[in-house]
């Protein structure tokens, strides 16, 4: 063998010991990479604002003032039902005697979870229990200002085991703007194709922070005038 020969295998020997010598490390590397990529948790909003919906152990869903706002009607419970989780209860335009009772109140509206009844079903004003109607505890949310609404939580699982009997279709909590500072005015009116229906509501709402924005304080009212829909002027 001639001394170039000896040269040229000695160097395709050591190019070949280099290669077994740094591939372990190109791998051990790549796999440091790949294990330092790695995320624990991946929180998806749409509005930037972490919502109870991923992070809670009951099924929540959350919808926010935008489902009240862009509706042909002001009714809350209305909005609401079209929902797949509500059923339609008492209205002020359907459903429920006309007569006053200790267990029924004309002109209420109410809502219900999964069909099982407007009592069985727990309302909430900023996690409280709001104060109910009459004798069958259920609450009319004619009471709440739509402008006031800052979202709608509900609960869709049940939740007896916190909050008892009255939670076992589910909760639906409504939250209020704790910050709102200014004056707004709402007016909406609407009707049916068949001009009868006719609805309209004025609301406003007004409040400002206090205290170096420590606390605020608002003020929200709302007048809704709705007439009826008769089945006997449909053919």
């Amino acid at each position: 063998m001639s001394p170039i020969q000896a040269g040229v295998i000695r160097a395709a020997l050591v190019c070949s010991g280099g290669l077994c010598l740094f591939a372990p490390v190109s791998v051990v590397q790549a796999q440091q990479a790949a294990a330092s990529e790695e995320v624990e948790t991946i929180v998806i909003t749409g509005s930037r604002i972490q919502r109870r919906d991923y992070e809670a152990n009951s099924p929540i869903l959350t919808v926010d003032e935008s489902l009240l706002k862009n509706s042909s009607t002001a009714a809350i419970e209305t909005n609401l039902t079209k929902l797949p989780q509500f059923h339609p209860v008492q209205t002020p335009t359907m459903g429920g005697d006309i007569q006053p009772t200790a267990t029924n109140t004309p002109g209420a509206a109410t809502v219900s979870l999964r069909g099982l009844g407007a009592n069985r079903n727990l309302v909430l004003l900023d996690g409280r229990r709001a104060t109910p109607g009459n004798a069958s505890q259920v609450v009319d949310i004619n009471t709440i200002p739509s402008l006031a609404i800052e979202r709608v939580e509900t609960i869709t699982g049940g939740a007896s085991a916190t909050y008892g009997a009255d939670a076992v279709g589910g909760v639906v909590n409504f939250i209020m703007k704790k910050k709102f500072q200014g004056i707004q005015f709402d007016v909406q009116s609407g009707q049916t194709s068949r001009s009868d229906a006719e609805e309209y509501q004025i609301g406003g709402i007004m409040g400002a922070n206090l205290a170096d924005d420590k606390g605020n304080v608002a003020l929200a009212f709302a007048i809704n005038h709705r007439q009826s829909a008769n089945r006997i002027d449909r053919p």
